[in-house]
């Protein structure tokens, strides 16, 4: 876990939230890759932000600087070591959630590949463009008789559109013709004996199961590891024997608020309930508001809240939602 500290530097003047693994050697610092992020909320530390990224390689350190950028936002750089692919990584932690804000990551310019630019192939992306394979998103096209317009897509195409599910309401339409699968799968005996000394957690508000390692963490308890298994449920396994059942007996007060009932683990314990982030285009400027993002969000789930960069309207081209909704929808 990282080592939280403060640093100055002097010719700057600046304060540096710094969180560090154990052994880190700064002189290594050339062969890590860094990556920067943003978008955080305000009262979280380096070191949380540490342990966020702690699941998707080896993170050596996590800095926050006490300035802003031009936008007034708090940002920071996370350096990994052996990084095999660090493209993939960038689009993997670019996901992550602390608490329910989703934070921005990109490589840092100084570790980009020559010639590649990572933020116009991300705002491609974002315009359903994909520059590597030359990509574009079909439109239709149109020709001009009499006057008039005739498009080139038939009426079947249509029906399998974004458009004409929003239109009629029935969202499930476009998965009419999926197939229902089913596995049979004997699970890894190691697994199990892990497992059947865990414990399922149902919160008291659905999505808090995204905010309670921290929460464990701020409060002292690091010797559990809360693994969000939905919006709802969330695995709790001690990392010594017995420590999960001590907790339960030694702090039942701070757990009864997070948590409705502390169970046992099942095998039949699944949590339905997902929070999604939707990214929608083509969204009209006069309708750029939460009225309309919870009126075209019905059909796949709850509206909840938009991200920083639509709320803001910093850019137009993409909506991004985040919704509750159903895995079984």
């Amino acid at each position: 876990r990282g080592r939280q500290r403060h640093q100055r530097d002097n010719n700057r003047n600046h304060n540096f939230d710094i969180a560090t693994a154990r052994g880190f050697n700064k002189e290594n610092i050339k062969l890590l890759t860094t990556y920067f992020f943003t978008d955080f909320p305000d009262n979280v530390r380096a070191k949380t932000c540490f342990n966020a990224f702690l699941s998707y390689g080896d993170i050596a350190e996590v800095v926050i600087p006490a300035k802003r950028d031009k936008g007034g936002r708090r940002f920071g750089f996370a350096r990994f070591d052996r990084v095999a692919d660090p493209r993939k990584l960038e689009i993997d932690m670019d996901n992550i959630l602390i608490g329910r804000v989703k934070i921005s990551v990109n490589l840092s310019r100084f570790h980009r590949p020559e010639g590649n630019n990572s933020g116009g192939d991300r705002n491609a992306e974002r315009k359903g463009k994909h520059v590597n394979n030359h990509y574009v998103h079909n439109r239709p096209r149109y020709s001009s008789t009499n006057g008039r317009q005739q498009s080139h897509h038939s009426r079947e195409n249509m029906k399998d559109s974004y458009a004409y599910a929003v239109r009629s309401g029935d969202a499930s339409r476009l998965g009419d013709r999926q197939q229902t699968i089913v596995l049979s799968y004997e699970a890894e005996k190691n697994d199990l004996l892990r497992l059947q000394k865990a414990f399922i957690g149902v919160v008291v508000h659905t999505g808090m199961t995204y905010n309670i390692q921290n929460a464990f963490h701020a409060q002292g308890y690091f010797g559990v590891k809360a693994t969000p298994l939905g919006s709802n449920l969330i695995l709790l396994e001690g990392q010594e024997d017995g420590e999960m059942e001590a907790l339960m007996e030694d702090a039942k007060d701070w757990l009864d608020q997070w948590f409705k009932e502390i169970r046992p683990w099942n095998p039949k314990d699944v949590d339905v309930a997902r929070l999604v982030w939707l990214r929608i285009f083509g969204v009209p400027a006069h309708a750029w508001n939460d009225l309309f993002f919870e009126q075209v969000t019905k059909p796949w789930g709850t509206f909840l809240n938009t991200d920083d960069v639509t709320s803001k309207k910093l850019t137009m081209d993409v909506a991004r939602i985040l919704i509750r909704t159903s895995c079984q929808k």
